[in-house]
């Protein structure tokens, strides 16, 4: 019998293991580093009773995990045969600000249960825990890009993957005298990782500003990756930081890139000014021994396309990011801001969160008194903060409607719009979305329009 629970302490372990193998892999993590980032009340397993104390009912009793039945790994209980965990996390939103998402992680099904509903089972208790929390929104890296839709949730950025070979690089400008002048005043040098806490954090942060989608790095995942044992390891292949550096010592951009011969794979690479990205994909582009550079998770309106004076040379692949789940949309909606005034009144489909089947009425409020999140975070924020934190657009209200609905829309496709990864008229056109009040669709476009297209560099 399936049995779904809270995770305790006791299970954590066998928890662990079971995602690992669900996955193919053997645990590579030390569990009780693993413990304090995890809150067990936000996570879930799934128990097959028939299968207490059989071999294999933990991690000791599968081959390959250094233990045999009998050992101290071994438990007397339920087999751990699926299990879900979500993290308090916050995203921005399009128009600036952010706001809390339960990011949903560590989502696994044993390969002796596929097809029996552990999936479906852990994905509803778990919507209706993050209602019953007050968390109007969930978020996720999907393995695979067909498995999500049926719960709601739908696409909430795009990247690309890059690909180009190096004598295709030259830029279309050749730098005039200006930008010359700031190259030259530029420099880049490699960062120890040891030091990549303390430098780099605030330049994603900066390069990333008024991007919806993004999820800041949890400082101890910087901390995990400047102690990597790779950096320890001698042979080819290492990762690198590289900074780019002004002619005051400050850090404008950075990329962390591996070598594998004769290809540069270019991992990360933010920067907060022009002549910062300039110089960075220069010295990408010309590593020596290298003769051609790939890039990971770039922006689908990344401006480098733009800079390359042979840009068809440049081979483009786009991939899911972040798919966004609304769980409460008459609490998420009023959470970002509108790029234009209005009022929309929607119909959303929802199956598995019905409270989001009530028609709602989306209305800007430009005059309002603006105490929100975003700007209550704005005012204690330090006097350095840039400027390009600050909010812009319209905030609005939602409420239950009075008036018939002039969009109907599924909840998964409103998930796409809502941080401006699809418009209404695209969803409309692929069948998503229904127009019953003409002129509907251009107006929820004009108001849900976004100036920089949702990006997920980091995967929490």
């Amino acid at each position: 019998m399936l049995e779904l629970k809270t995770l305790t302490d006791a299970d954590f372990i066998p928890w662990l293991h079971a995602e690992a193998r669900a996955y193919g892999n053997r645990l590579d993590h030390d569990p009780a580093v693993l413990r304090p980032h995890f809150d067990l009340a936000r996570a879930i397993a799934v128990y097959d009773s028939d299968r207490a104390g059989a071999p294999g009912g933990s991690p000791g009793g599968v081959p390959g995990d250094g233990s045999a039945p009998g050992s101290p790994l071994m438990v007397d209980s339920p087999h751990i045969v699926g299990g879900a965990h979500s993290h308090l996390l916050e995203m921005s939103l399009p128009g600036g600000g952010a706001a809390p998402v339960a990011g949903v992680a560590n989502v696994a099904v044993q390969p002796t249960h596929r097809r029996r509903g552990v999936m479906s089972m852990m994905m509803r208790h778990q919507l209706h825990d993050c209602h019953a929390r007050g968390e109007p929104l969930a978020a996720l890296f999907a393995s695979e890009s067909g498995i999500y839709g049926r719960f709601g949730y739908g696409i909430g950025s795009f990247h690309e993957q890059w690909r180009i070979d190096r004598h295709h690089t030259a830029y279309a400008r050749p730098p005039d005298r200006n930008h010359a002048r700031a190259a030259a005043a530029r420099h880049i040098a490699f960062v120890d990782p040891a030091h990549i806490m303390d430098e780099l954090p605030e330049v994603f942060r900066r390069a990333t500003a008024g991007r919806p989608a993004v999820f800041q790095r949890a400082r101890h995942h910087w901390q995990q990756d400047a102690d990597a044992p790779e950096h320890r390891q001698g042979g080819p292949g290492g990762l690198f930081y590289a900074a780019c550096r002004n002619d005051a010592g400050h850090i404008e951009g950075y990329a962390v890139y591996r070598t594998r011969r004769p290809v540069v794979i270019v991992q990360e690479l933010m920067t907060t000014t022009v002549a910062a990205a300039a110089a960075l994909w220069r010295f990408c582009f010309d590593t020596d021994l290298m003769e051609t550079t790939e890039a990971l998770k770039r922006p689908v309106d990344d401006p480098l396309p733009w800079i390359l004076a042979d840009p068809r040379r440049l081979q483009r692949t786009t991939r899911d990011g972040l798919w966004l789940r609304i769980i409460d949309a008459r609490h998420a909606l009023p959470l970002r801001r509108y790029a234009a005034p209005g009022r929309l009144t929607l119909q959303i489909q929802d199956d598995l969160c019905p409270w989001n089947n009530t028609p709602l009425t989306l209305e800007t409020t430009p005059n309002a008194n603006l105490d929100t999140a975003a700007d209550a975070a704005a005012s204690d924020a330090t006097a350095d903060a840039d400027a390009d934190d600050a909010a812009t657009g319209a905030p609005a209200e939602c409420r239950p409607a009075r008036s018939a609905p002039e969009i109907t829309i599924t909840v998964s496709a409103l998930a796409s719009a809502y941080l401006g990864a699809a418009t209404f008229t695209t969803l409309a056109r692929a069948g998503l979305a229904d127009e019953h009040t003409p002129g509907a669709l251009q107006k929820a476009d004009q108001m849900f329009a976004v100036t920089l297209q949702p990006w997920t560099p980091y995967n929490f």
